[in-house]
């Protein structure tokens, strides 16, 4: 069963833990603490290279930065999110 991605999002961060922006996201990926990191399609390669060296999972969003910011809910542009909790979302399912 394919599951939703932008409501997974959506529930992740409002029932879980989750931090966003590059650097924050790099922090928790290579720390170890991220569940699951999510990318959007033109995230900088720098950015990528890093998060994808480590072990955890990467979700590769379809939508650009300017689009996963509204889809989080937020009023500015997202290009990486890391996952701490994931509270009631079943995003995990979509690594």
């Amino acid at each position: 069963m394919a599951i939703n991605i932008d409501k997974a999002l959506i529930k992740a961060i409002r029932t879980g833990k989750v931090v966003i922006g590059s650097k924050s996201t790099i922090i928790a990926a290579v720390s170890g603490k991220a569940k699951i990191v999510v990318l959007a399609s033109n995230c900088p390669t720098e950015i990528r290279a890093q998060i994808e060296s480590t072990d955890v999972p990467v979700l590769n969003y379809s939508g650009t930065n300017m689009e996963l910011g509204p889809v989080c809910g937020k009023p500015f542009v997202i290009a990486a999110l890391a996952i701490l909790e994931t509270g009631e979302s079943d995003i995990l399912a979509a690594a």
